[in-house]
């Protein structure tokens, strides 16, 4: 595990002010327990064309200028990697400009040094105009050190605009991308969280990315907001505006079990398709491994052996990821056709949208949501209609309203022509991460679903008759395996083990999120699923 600091520094027009200022944020953060510690784009200077000529300096480790000298003393004295953000850098031979970034290593060692890519040019009429390449020359190398940690890449701002260059850093074993940059208010509340969680989950990285603070007095408005993203696009620390530090854990661990847990699609790209885990293309995956509310993969009525033919009733049946594009696209049937998706018959769905419109009627209450993909109409049933047993107040869920973002689990229907989800469950959305979450896991599935494991026999362990795996080489680690005794010796409850009381009876052998994560590979793997909400497990039978 290493701490990783980004300090959005407040940056004005003098050198001298703008390194002081740096060290002691630098210095701050190595006494916080951080030992790693990232400044931001041209922190030495302000960021404007007409500045970076007279703020620029020679970079020889031989002979370090003002700037360069302050960060290997930063670096030396807090005993921390700096990434120095970037300065104005003048090539002596040809007295050209770039965009550079220094590394320096705890001993105060030049490690690496990264020359801006892709200069940024925009014109935006009315709103902003900056280029870039007026001035500065592009860079053109790849740059990444080495830590005790592992691989990082460096970037610098527009650079990460450029998913090739994450690309890169990722095959040549990268665990994490960092790109000290200067957004503006124009491209900040647009792309940078966007793009930071694109490189993130493009290449299963963390992604870091560190802002100078705003100054609203200066001629160009930095976005701020400072972030770190970890490989499931997840962001795990940001910011305002202001100045400040941004501290996250960095665990390169995490980076091998995304990789290889959730969607690794391995090979040399193209549509060779290498999925992780040994379920193949046959079982559905929980992309939201250790978080249980994120939804199961298999759900109970906790009825009579008949319940899933009735409105309502979703006995054992597989709880499936999808788009709205993919529900609005199945062909409309009649009566109780079987719904098809990716050629395999489909029960019971899930999927996240944003809330158009609300509907309430005498018996049920209908919304309109919509994902981007497309638009449906979901109604929840009042008078047990969905087989729930539900009144007014619990249907009408008062932090759902119109612009509001909900998962709903339900069936698809058609009644005169048209297409509905009747739903057996709706909820807000409370982390907007879970959008994306959602988007990654139902975009997995549908691969597996139509493109496939690589090769299902090298990867599929034999099964007996009633489903079970058999063989020694099954996956069933310690902790696993105490869930499942743990489940099958807690006392008989048709409404399932509470995920709590699992957690609380293992407490003193494994960690919370041990366990959290355990629970969803059981699910996915098909020994387990979640009864009357997601927090209740039972056993399958041929695990029991």
């Amino acid at each position: 595990m290493m701490k990783l600091a980004l300090v959005q520094l407040a940056v004005g027009a003098h050198k001298a002010v703008n390194l002081c200022n740096a060290r002691a944020k630098v210095l701050e953060a190595a006494q916080a327990g951080a030992q790693m510690v990232v400044l931001p784009e041209c922190f030495n200077s302000p960021y404007g064309t007409k500045y970076f000529g007279s703020y620029a300096e020679t970079i020889d480790s031989s002979q370090l200028g003002e700037s360069t000298r302050a960060l290997q003393e930063m670096a030396q004295t807090g005993k921390v990697y700096v990434i120095g953000g970037s300065i104005p850098e003048r090539e002596p031979a040809t007295g050209r400009l770039f965009n550079t970034c220094t590394v320096w290593s705890p001993e105060g060692t030049l490690v690496a040094q990264h020359r801006k890519l892709h200069l940024f040019d925009i014109d935006i009429p009315g709103r902003i105009t900056f280029r870039e390449s007026d001035v500065l020359s592009p860079g053109t190398s790849l740059t990444s050190f080495t830590t005790p940690w592992g691989e990082f890449g460096v970037g610098i701002c527009y650079d990460m605009r450029f998913p090739e260059l994450a690309m890169v850093a990722a095959r040549r074993g990268c665990v994490g991308m960092v790109y000290p940059g200067a957004f503006n208010t124009t491209t900040g509340p647009l792309h940078w969280e966007l793009l930071l969680r694109a490189r993130a989950v493009d290449n299963q990285m963390f992604v870091a990315a560190c802002s100078p603070a705003r100054d609203v007095e200066a001629e160009y408005h930095a976005w701020g907001h400072s972030t770190v993203v970890d490989p499931s696009a997840r962001v795990i620390a940001t910011t305002d505006e202001s100045p400040g530090i941004v501290y996250a854990d960095i665990d390169p661990q995490l980076v091998d079990e995304v990789h290889f847990d959730n969607f690794n699609y391995g090979g040399s790209g193209g549509n060779d398709y290498s999925y992780g885990g040994t379920g193949g293309g046959n079982q559905d995956f929980s992309y939201n491994q250790g978080d249980t509310n994120m939804g199961g993969g298999w759900m109970n009525s906790g009825g009579g052996d008949d319940d899933s033919k009735v409105r309502g009733g979703y006995k054992n049946q597989t709880l499936r990821p999808v788009t709205i594009k993919q529900l609005v696209e199945v062909p409309i049937t009649t009566g109780d056709m079987p719904v098809h998706i990716d050629g395999e018959e489909i029960k019971q769905i899930k999927f996240v949208g944003i809330v158009r419109n609300i509907v309430q009627q005498s018996v049920n209450v209908t919304y309109s949501v919509e994902d981007g993909t497309g638009k449906i109409d979901v109604r929840m049933w009042i008078n047990g209609e969905s087989g729930e047993e539900g009144t007014r107040d619990q249907m009408l869920d008062p932090s759902i309203v119109i612009g509001k973002y909900v998962r709903v689990y339900g069936e698809l229907k058609f009644f005169n022509n048209t297409r509905s989800v009747t739903a057996h469950k709706i909820r807000a959305i409370t982390d907007h991460n879970e959008i994306t979450c959602h988007g990654l896991e139902a975009t997995y599935v549908h691969l597996c679903k139509t493109r496939g494991p690589k090769s299902v026999s090298a990867v599929s362990a034999p099964y007996s008759a009633n489903g079970a795996r058999m063989g020694m080489d099954d996956g069933m680690t310690p902790v696993r395996s105490a869930i499942l005794d743990a489940i099958k010796n807690a006392p008989s409850n048709p409404e399932g083990v509470n995920i709590a009381n699992i957690q609380q009876s293992l407490a003193g052998r494994f960690q919370r999120d041990e366990i959290v994560s355990a629970a969803d590979w059981l699910i996915n793997e098909g020994h387990l699923f979640t009864t009357i909400d997601e927090h209740h497990l039972q056993a399958t039978n041929a695990f029991v």
